[in-house]
């Protein structure tokens, strides 16, 4: 069994300097959220608003990590009934929405096939049909009472927050940005990409999206942001490989196995990050027709899918300048 580890950036940017070549902003990185994150500010802004967006993205992953022992989402998983803070209460139903609107192909009740599977660590297996049976992996056993925020969860079910997690934690960190009063900066949690504004010389940041078929770090398509996130899902990102097969991290709900997709990716870019990043995973789960449907059926809310022949798809009237690169 080989196990592939994960592609740290499944988008890149393009855009540090101005049009003069001068270095007007700065970049800090750091780890978190089981990936590489980068925050790019202004040049000269000051240390403790590196420091406090790092703090709060640190904070998030501590919260809602599945394995993380002092976390909300690991006391839920073990004990299967909480009274929840406000804030996962309300993180919980912004992903049981993002379920019900995906048809379950966004599903936070995945935790326990997650755990049979084990692709995200070194470790990864193919559980048998067997033991995907006896696990509940349906969004709507899940139960929420608004009265008293009590979550309860039945016992055969894990829930796992990782396919909107970190475009909740981008959310977060823009958040903190507007209350420092910076307009123009970018926050890139592993391929999660928020745009704050646009760069200080007044283009809009451009964002070269991972190319699938292409080599780490190369891109199909630069799209031009400003004040929006951009999100990507791909199969590519993380799997193994046993006795020739290869298994994707991206599982299926409904069959507890790895997604059987015809799309090698999908971008979706919105003014939600957190819906952004539950939104790509639902759409490559459901694959090209149905997921561009679902995005077109929605306000506010854009996409560019990869199919696995290579076909660029745009959702209708995509509003983003491109430049392709292929």
């Amino acid at each position: 069994m080989k196990h592939i580890p994960l592609l740290l950036l499944v988008a890149i940017f393009i855009l540090l300097s101005g049009c003069d070549g001068k270095v007007i902003s700065e970049k800090q990185s750091f780890l978190s959220l089981g990936t590489v994150c980068a925050v790019t500010l202004p040049k000269g802004t000051r240390q403790s608003v590196y420091d406090e967006v790092k703090k709060e993205v640190v904070s998030v992953n501590d919260r809602f990590s599945r394995t993380a022992e002092n976390s909300e989402l690991y006391r839920l998983n073990k004990e299967k009934s909480i009274i929840a803070s406000e804030e996962f209460y309300a993180l919980m139903q912004k992903a049981i929405a993002m379920a019900k609107l995906s048809d379950g192909a966004f599903d936070p009740a995945i935790g326990g096939i997650t755990a049979l599977w084990n692709i995200a660590t070194d470790h990864p297996r193919v559980p048998s049909a067997e033991e995907i049976a006896e696990v509940d992996r349906s969004w709507t056993d899940i139960m929420m009472d608004d009265a008293s925020r009590r979550i309860t969860i039945p016992v055969t079910m894990d829930v796992d927050l990782g396919g909107i997690a970190k475009g909740y934690a981008a959310d977060k960190a823009k958040k903190i940005l507007e209350t420092h009063q910076i307009r123009s900066g970018l926050i890139n949690l592993g391929g999660n990409i928020y745009a704050i504004g646009g760069k200080e010389d007044g283009d809009a940041w451009r964002i070269g999206l991972r190319d699938p078929k292409g080599q780490e770090g190369t891109a199909f398509i630069i799209i031009n942001l400003k004040d929006e996130a951009v999100v990507t899902s791909g199969g590519y990102e993380r799997y193994f490989v046993q006795n020739g097969k290869t298994y994707i991290h991206i599982l299926d709900a409904k069959t507890g196995y790895p997604a059987n997709s015809d799309l090698l990716s999908s971008s979706i870019v919105g003014k939600d990050s957190a819906i952004c990043d539950a939104l790509s995973t639902a759409v490559f789960v459901l694959g090209s027709e149905k997921g561009l449907a679902l995005i077109n059926s929605m306000n506010g809310y854009a996409c560019v899918l990869m199919k696995n022949d290579g076909t660029l798809l745009f959702s209708k009237g995509f509003p983003y300048k491109t430049t392709s690169l292929t």
